[in-house]
């Protein structure tokens, strides 16, 4: 007991101190130093309040399931905190598998454009995800310039799933917020480099890697001139958008290995409104081809 307590108090950090590691890069540049340092930044942003989440929940929604929900994603959300995440800027409903009809109501009611065929009646399924009494699921969209979520609950929901899940989808709150970034593979790249490296239920580096390798587009046999083309043209993610979350990855690997989360973050602000290139430049420091080509070599060497 008194173990733990000295632990979380070691783990209770200054404003200043705060400030300095999200500035700060790995001590050691490779993957045991990365994961010693995203882990240093999420326990120091444990310590943190949450913000107030804003939601609607459905008539069948169970409150305490939901509640749940939204303290697991608070969680989640405490280390977009440290640069600069204050609310959610977007309209979230939580339902459970029964509230379709009230979520079309209430939906409609809100904008007659909102894209009901999110959520298929007849399939039952919202977005990509099958739907059940035991589900936690969702889909973002937006809607004439608004940011949306719809998320099911299952009555029956336990909790399986829900750390890998909110890890991944507070990734985009986030990004919902400041952007989505100047490159294919940006969004859901950090997602899945916050998901693998800080969930031990999630699917692990070994798994990315070997679904990056399966994919149809053989991306993963490129040769390094191959992957700087690919990534100077943006066109790296297709065919196959999956692409996106398993080299996305390994890019954000890169990304937070040799530069800081604060780096990062100001690059996806920039990188989202504006050039990818000046972006690079005004936040990084370096040149946006220099980078494209210690990427390239960087995936051609964990690739092969």
């Amino acid at each position: 007991m008194l173990s733990r307590l000295w632990s979380r108090l070691r783990a209770l950090l200054s404003q200043e101190q705060l400030d300095a590691l999200i500035r700060a890069t790995p001590a050691s540049k490779d993957l045991a130093g990365l994961k010693v340092h995203v882990e240093a930044i999420e326990e120091a942003a444990s310590q943190l309040e949450p913000f107030e989440v804003v939601y609607e929940i459905g008539p069948t929604a169970v409150p305490e399931k939901v509640e749940a929900v939204i303290n697991r994603f608070s969680d989640k959300l405490k280390m977009y905190q440290l640069v600069g995440l204050e609310s959610l800027g977007m309209d979230w409903v939580l339902v459970s598998e029964k509230d379709y009809e009230w979520w079309v109501d209430y939906r409609l009611e809100q904008d007659a454009d909102y894209p009901l065929d999110l959520w298929n009646a007849e399939l039952n399924e919202l977005g990509h995800c099958r739907l059940s009494s035991n589900v936690f699921c969702g889909a973002g969209n937006t809607v004439n310039g608004k940011e949306y979520q719809d998320n099911v609950v299952g009555t029956r929901f336990t909790d399986r799933g829900i750390d890998y899940v909110s890890r991944h989808e507070a990734a985009h709150f986030y990004q919902a917020v400041f952007g989505y970034g100047g490159k294919c593979w940006f969004a859901e790249g950090q997602a899945t480099f916050f998901e693998t490296y800080l969930e031990t239920s999630s699917r692990s580096r070994s798994q990315v890697i070997a679904t990056l390798r399966q994919s149809p587009s053989n991306v993963a046999e490129s040769s390094e001139t191959r992957f700087f083309e690919l990534l100077e043209s943006d066109s790296v993610c297709f065919p196959d958008y999956r692409v996106a979350y398993d080299l996305g990855m390994l890019v954000f690997e890169y990304l937070y290995m040799n530069f800081s989360l604060l780096q990062v973050h100001e690059l996806m602000v920039l990188s989202s409104n504006g050039s990818w290139d000046q972006a690079v430049a005004e936040t990084l420091g370096v040149n946006a081809q220099d980078l494209s080509r210690e990427i390239a070599s960087y995936l051609f060497s964990e690739l092969n």
